[in-house]
C-alpha cells in the first residue's frame, strides 16, 4: 500500500481535463475531499447561513449530479454507499446536504507546507488538532445503519466485501419492499448477466424504470414491489419499458378492459358524422 503525501493543488479540480467526460467513482471522492472545507466557514444558501466545519462540504444531490455527469439517482446511491461504508456522515436539509468526510484529517492533516504561488487561499495541509479528531469520530460514529438490520444487507468494510463496488451502490438503490429481498442471490444474478454481456448501465436504467412504474402504481415499500434477484433474473425484467399508460386511473375511477379510461358516449342528436356522405352515389353500398 502506498503511504505518505503527494500535492494536488485545488486548481486541479476545476481543470477542463478533469472535467471533461463523466467522473468515475474514485473521481468523484477525490473531488469531495478536494472540496471540503479546509478550514470553518459558512456559505448562504437560499438566504439562509449554513455552517460548514473543517472537513464538510455543503453540495446537493443536484450540484454534484450536474458537475459529476450522473443522474441524481446514481449520486444518491453512491452517497449511500459511502455512508453505510463509514467514508462519510450526510446531513440533508431543505436546503443542501452537509457532507462529512469522516477520515478527512487522514488525508489532509500533517506537516505544514509551503503555499503553492499564486494560492491566497490556506489550503495546504495543517497540522492535525485534538478538537477536529474528535469532532469527526463523533460525528462518523453516529452513523446510522438501523434500516439495514439484516446483516446480509450492511455491506463489509473496504476491501472485503464479497460483492463488488458497483453491485453495492446498486444494491442501496434499488427499488425497497417489504419482505425478504435476497442479495446474494440479486448479486447471482447480476453477475451472470455481467457474463453475458449486460452492462451495469442496461440494468441500472431498467431499475430506474421500474422505480418510477413502482412509484406511480404506490407500491414503493410493499410486498408488490420484485425481489431484485426476479427482476434481474432469466426472465430479464430489466429490459422491460415499464411505462404508465397515460390513459390508466389511478384514483378509484373506473378503466375499460384494456386499462384505458372510458371515452365519453356521442350525443345521439349528432349527425356531424354523416356529412359529406351521398346515400345516392354508393358511399353506403358497402356498409
Amino acid at each position: 500500500m502506498f503511504k505518505g503525501w503527494f500535492k494536488v493543488h485545488r486548481l486541479m479540480l476545476e481543470n477542463d481535463l478533469w472535467l471533461a467526460e463523466k467522473f468515475t467513482m474514485g473521481q468523484a471522492w477525490v473531488d469531495l475531499i478536494g472540496h471540503a472545507n479546509h478550514k470553518p466557514g459558512s456559505v448562504w444558501i437560499r438566504g439562509i447561513e449554513v455552517k460548514v466545519n473543517r472537513g464538510q462540504i455543503a453540495w446537493s444531490e443536484l450540484t454534484m449530479a450536474h458537475r459529476w455527469k450522473w443522474s441524481r439517482g446514481k449520486v444518491r446511491r453512491y452517497l449511500g454507499t459511502l455512508e453505510t461504508r463509514q467514508m462519510i456522515v450526510q446531513q440533508k436539509s431543505n436546503q443542501t446536504s452537509l457532507v462529512t468526510i469522516c477520515k478527512y484529517e487522514v488525508y489532509q492533516g500533517g506537516d505544514t507546507s509551503e503555499s503553492i504561488p499564486g494560492d491566497t487561499a490556506d489550503d495546504t495541509p495543517s497540522s492535525t488538532p485534538d478538537e477536529h479528531q474528535t469532532v469527526h469520530k463523533q460525528e462518523c460514529n453516529n452513523v446510522e445503519n438501523e434500516e439495514n438490520k439484516d446483516k446480509d444487507s450492511v455491506p463489509t468494510k473496504v476491501g472485503t466485501s464479497k460483492y463488488s463496488d458497483e453491485f453495492e451502490i446498486v444494491w442501496q438503490g434499488r427499488v425497497k419492499r417489504e419482505g425478504n429481498d435476497p442479495k446474494a442471490g440479486a448479486y447471482k444474478c447480476w453477475k451472470a448477466n455481467i457474463k453475458r454481456g449486460v452492462t451495469p448501465d442496461a440494468m441500472v436504467e431498467g431499475i430506474e424504470r421500474y422505480r418510477k412504474h413502482c412509484e406511480a402504481k404506490g407500491i414503493v415499500g410493499t410486498e408488490m414491489v420484485q425481489m431484485l434477484q426476479t427482476f434481474l433474473g432469466p426472465n430479464e425484467n430489466f429490459t422491460q419499458d415499464w411505462a404508465i399508460n397515460q390513459g390508466v386511473q389511478t384514483n378509484g375511477k373506473h378503466r375499460g378492459f384494456n386499462g384505458q379510461g372510458h371515452q365519453p358516449i356521442s350525443d345521439p342528436d349528432d349527425t356531424s358524422w354523416a356529412e359529406g356522405f351521398d346515400p345516392r352515389a354508393g358511399d353506403f353500398e358497402d356498409l
